[in-house]
Protein backbone atom coordinates (compact mmCIF):
# COMPACT_ATOMS: atom_id res chain seq x y z
CA UNK A 1 0.00 0.00 0.00
CA UNK A 2 1.09 3.39 -0.44
CA UNK A 3 2.46 6.07 1.52
CA UNK A 4 0.75 9.43 1.86
CA UNK A 5 4.16 10.68 1.07
CA UNK A 6 3.78 8.79 -2.14
CA UNK A 7 0.56 10.48 -2.71
CA UNK A 8 1.47 14.16 -2.09
CA UNK A 9 4.71 13.80 -4.20
CA UNK A 10 2.61 12.58 -7.13
CA UNK A 11 -0.23 14.76 -6.40
CA UNK A 12 2.39 17.58 -6.22
CA UNK A 13 3.97 16.87 -9.51
CA UNK A 14 0.93 16.66 -11.11
CA UNK A 15 -0.16 20.38 -9.69
CA UNK A 16 2.97 21.62 -11.05
CA UNK A 17 2.59 19.61 -14.56
CA UNK A 18 -0.68 21.77 -14.75
CA UNK A 19 0.39 24.76 -13.72
CA UNK A 20 3.01 25.26 -16.97
CA UNK A 21 -0.52 25.37 -19.11
CA UNK A 22 -1.41 28.77 -20.30
CA UNK A 23 -5.27 28.79 -20.58
CA UNK A 24 -6.49 28.88 -16.99
CA UNK A 25 -9.46 26.60 -17.74
CA UNK A 26 -8.29 23.99 -15.96
CA UNK A 27 -10.00 23.99 -12.25
CA UNK A 28 -12.12 20.43 -12.75
CA UNK A 29 -9.27 18.58 -13.14
CA UNK A 30 -7.15 21.21 -10.53
CA UNK A 31 -9.87 19.94 -7.82
CA UNK A 32 -9.59 16.26 -9.16
CA UNK A 33 -6.09 16.54 -8.02
CA UNK A 34 -6.44 18.59 -4.79
CA UNK A 35 -9.43 16.39 -3.21
CA UNK A 36 -8.02 12.93 -4.59
CA UNK A 37 -7.96 10.63 -1.53
CA UNK A 38 -5.51 8.02 -3.15
CA UNK A 39 -3.39 7.37 -5.40
CA UNK A 40 -5.95 5.69 -7.75
CA UNK A 41 -7.47 8.32 -8.17
CA UNK A 42 -4.42 10.51 -9.29
CA UNK A 43 -4.05 7.42 -11.80
CA UNK A 44 -7.22 7.78 -13.30
CA UNK A 45 -6.88 11.64 -13.73
CA UNK A 46 -3.66 11.54 -16.00
CA UNK A 47 -5.98 11.27 -19.09
CA UNK A 48 -7.09 14.70 -18.15
CA UNK A 49 -4.44 16.00 -17.39
CA UNK A 50 -3.15 15.08 -20.55
CA UNK A 51 -5.52 16.95 -22.19
CA UNK A 52 -5.13 19.77 -20.72
CA UNK A 53 -1.27 19.79 -20.75
CA UNK A 54 -1.73 18.82 -24.96
CA UNK A 55 -4.30 21.60 -25.59
CA UNK A 56 -1.84 24.11 -23.93
CA UNK A 57 1.85 23.35 -24.92
CA UNK A 58 0.95 20.44 -27.36
CA UNK A 59 1.10 16.58 -27.52
CA UNK A 60 4.41 16.40 -27.77
CA UNK A 61 5.65 17.90 -24.36
CA UNK A 62 2.39 16.23 -22.58
CA UNK A 63 3.56 13.16 -23.81
CA UNK A 64 6.76 13.81 -22.15
CA UNK A 65 5.25 15.29 -19.09
CA UNK A 66 2.82 12.22 -18.37
CA UNK A 67 5.83 9.68 -18.98
CA UNK A 68 7.59 11.28 -16.40
CA UNK A 69 4.07 10.95 -14.03
CA UNK A 70 3.66 7.51 -15.10
CA UNK A 71 7.49 6.31 -13.92
CA UNK A 72 6.62 7.92 -10.63
CA UNK A 73 3.83 5.65 -9.86
CA UNK A 74 5.41 2.71 -11.82
CA UNK A 75 8.51 3.67 -8.87
CA UNK A 76 6.24 4.27 -5.56
CA UNK A 77 3.34 1.60 -6.37
CA UNK A 78 5.35 -0.77 -8.69
CA UNK A 79 2.94 -3.52 -8.03
CA UNK A 80 0.24 -1.69 -9.15
CA UNK A 81 0.79 0.81 -11.60
CA UNK A 82 3.77 -1.92 -13.67
CA UNK A 83 2.93 -1.88 -16.88
CA UNK A 84 0.71 -4.81 -18.38
CA UNK A 85 1.85 -7.35 -20.30
CA UNK A 86 0.27 -8.79 -23.51
CA UNK A 87 -0.69 -12.14 -23.66
CA UNK A 88 0.80 -14.19 -26.92
CA UNK A 89 -1.14 -15.22 -29.00
CA UNK A 90 -1.45 -19.20 -29.88
CA UNK A 91 -0.90 -19.65 -33.95
CA UNK A 92 -3.73 -21.37 -36.06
Amino acid sequence: MESNDDLEAIRKTMLQALEQTTDGANSAIERKLLFAHDIDQLWYARPELMTAIAASRGEALANISLADITRQFEARAPERFKPKTRATRRKS
